[in-house]
């Protein structure tokens, strides 16, 4: 009996082992590090190239990336650094990347010292405020020496365990 239930559990493995594909498990992982200062850069792009599978580094730089078959090429990019693209080995697991930091020139920029006059000629929504201001004092309920409304209240209850016997 014990041997016939070790054997069950044995071929439940077997089973699932043959079901998972090989490249799933495969993974390359590394850290990703500034070349200048050599600390680490956190959510770091990392990207098979000409695919949109892929993942980013944590706090500490690290990454683990599931090796897909087809793609031979990872991409690496960060806001202000450089793109770095890096040809996989087969057999490679641990692949540390050091990233250069990038210059960027932004464009000009132009500093006025006044902020625009606002125009509130032909605006409706000044209009409409100034009507609704000056019709202030007779829309106030105190003022009026009385008003009505209507309510309409949906309730609705329902029971789903009622029996012949509960009644």
């Amino acid at each position: 009996m014990k041997d016939m239930k070790q054997l069950h559990i044995y071929y439940v493995l077997f089973l699932l082992l043959t079901f998972i594909p090989q490249d799933a498990i495969a993974q390359i992982r590394g850290i990703i590090t500034d070349s200048l200062t050599h600390e680490p850069l956190m959510f770091v792009n990392v990207q098979y190239k000409g695919s949109t599978f892929g993942t980013r580094s944590n706090e500490e730089g690290e990454y683990r990336l599931t090796i897909r078959k087809g793609f031979d090429e990872i991409i690496f990019s960060y806001m202000g650094y450089i793109t770095k693209t890096v040809k996989v080995q087969p057999g490679v697991s641990n692949l540390d990347i050091q990233l250069c930091p990038d210059n960027i020139v932004l464009s000009e920029l132009v500093v006025k010292p006044k902020r625009e006059h606002y125009s509130r000629k032909n605006n409706p929504a000044v209009d409409f405020m100034r009507k609704v201001i000056a019709h202030k004092r007779n829309l106030k309920l105190e003022e009026k020496d009385f008003y009505q409304y209507q309510k309409y209240e949906k309730m609705k209850l329902s029971l789903n365990d009622i029996t012949p016997e509960k009644l």
